[in-house]
């Protein structure tokens, strides 16, 4: 049969989501299993926001926050991400533990010396850092792609710790916002003034469903969560881009698609009618494919290229995951034991600087990518070439190629219970090299160790 059209074939596909959409839920789902939420539900999932901007304006409704590359922020479980500034005294508790100084470079000027500090490679004061939206009670934009992220305390206030974060994904065009009211408004960073977070109102419906699945990547592990296709692709109302095999170019809605799988360098879709097709010549189905990323509530980020992509399985989840799903921010604490089996127990500042449950632990296996919030690790065992990282759910993973969980580590800091958070000679040092495990446990934020944010 002759391919169709292009633009026959995109309303053709859009015609089929709408009538799957229709079709009552007992023709949709198997016998035995369990109705689908309904679309208000699930739209709990999606970041709902009163942006203010700099003409006095305020626009409230569900909010696409941008990333690099394009949209990437749509749901409570993504990550607002950046560099975060790291406090110059965490480097000098490091320095003055380690033995070193600063590193120094100097010039000839006319026959004077000139020298000066220079940023410590092996401690660079600005690091790579993410941040759940759910976490977020506001953004406040500082100018210069500098922003102050408010995080959540229990009661949803603004009292949380303030995190400072330089260049956050997204400076140029910040987000898109569908007021309610106002219709969609496109907000650039130098228009935006702050943004506040909600739940959704009951009953809210969002235009697209935000992407959820399960990833299998090449070695038979699965991932499930919330989806970001080629790094960008988000919502349902996102489209996948190649040819077929008629060499006609299609653009599918990926609330069209039930399956993809990896063919070496072309997919092969299945739509979610039953038919398939093969596709290829463009970077959302080849090798040029900048990554899935899965967004799990339970663990945090994970990212697999194409190279270690399989199969993505598209389903909604079982029930979103909502803005009061999100805890509030609280100091790492745990026990540390070290190769000589002694333990030090209390708060921790884990690879010299990450020291509060919201930040992440990152490393890879087999080539994926895995950015772990501290708040679902449970332990942390030094392995030969990396360590073990087990999660509250009990799953684990090896992990390396990373100072949080290598070699590269600049040690652990550690304050004993008992002893104040502002004496920093009340903490003691332990290099990589001397420790066997830790063991984290929740520390309440308001503890007798409890402290601001860096």
């Amino acid at each position: 049969m002759a391919s169709l059209p292009r633009r026959f074939s995109f309303l053709l596909v859009r015609f089929a989501v709408a009538l799957a959409a229709w079709l009552p839920a007992a023709a949709q789902e198997p016998k035995g299993s369990a109705a689908p939420l309904p679309a208000h539900e699930l739209d709990q999932g999606r970041i709902w926001g009163r942006v203010h901007t700099a003409d006095g304006k305020q626009h409230e409704g569900f909010v696409v926050w941008h990333g690099r590359d394009g949209p990437d922020g749509a749901g409570w479980t993504d990550f607002l991400e950046g560099d975060r500034i790291v406090a110059p005294e965490f480097y000098q508790a490091w320095l003055a533990a380690t033995g070193g100084a600063p590193p120094v470079r100097a010039i000839e000027v006319k026959g004077h010396r000139v020298s000066w500090d220079e940023e410590d490679p092996e401690f660079p004061l600005a690091s790579r850092a993410g941040v759940r939206f759910g976490r977020l009670a506001e953004i406040e934009a500082l100018g210069d792609g500098h922003a102050a992220l408010k995080l959540r305390r229990a009661d949803d206030g603004l009292e949380g710790p303030v995190v400072r974060i330089l260049r956050p994904a997204g400076t140029r065009g910040a987000l898109t916002v569908f007021d309610r009211r106002a219709g969609e408004r496109d907000v650039d960073w130098a228009d935006l003034r702050r943004v506040e977070f909600f739940s959704p109102p009951v009953g809210a419906a969002a235009r697209a469903r935000r992407l959820h699945g399960t990833v299998d990547d090449r070695f038979g592990r699965s991932f499930t969560g919330y989806v970001a296709w080629d790094s960008d692709e988000v919502l349902g109302s996102d489209v996948l881009d190649g040819t077929d095999e008629g060499r006609t170019d299609r653009e599918i809605p990926f609330d069209g698609i039930r399956r993809i799988e990896r063919r070496g360098d072309e997919a092969r879709v299945e739509l979610a009618l039953g038919d398939a097709l093969a596709l290829s010549g463009s970077n959302d189905v080849d090798r040029r494919n900048r990554g899935v990323r899965i967004f799990d509530s339970a663990l945090g980020m994970v990212e697999v290229e194409w190279e270690q992509f399989d199969a993505l399985r598209l389903e909604p989840p079982a029930r979103p995951a909502a803005y009061a799903d999100f805890a509030s921010a609280w100091p790492l604490a745990g026990t540390v034991a070290t190769q000589d089996g002694d333990t030090l127990s209390g708060r921790l500042r884990w690879d010299a600087e990450h020291e509060w449950s919201w930040e992440l632990l990152h490393g890879e296996s087999r080539g994926v990518k895995f950015s772990i919030e501290f708040d679902q690790v449970a332990r942390i065992e030094r392995a030969v070439a990396g360590a073990v990282v087990t999660l509250a759910d009990g799953r684990a993973f090896e992990l390396e190629g990373s100072g949080d969980v290598d070699w590269d580590s600049r040690g652990v800091f550690v304050l004993p219970d008992g002893e104040p958070a502002g004496d920093p000679g009340a903490w003691r040092y332990l290099g990589w090299d001397e420790l066997r495990e830790a063991r984290f446990v929740r520390a309440a934020p308001d503890g007798p160790n409890g402290g601001a944010g860096s």
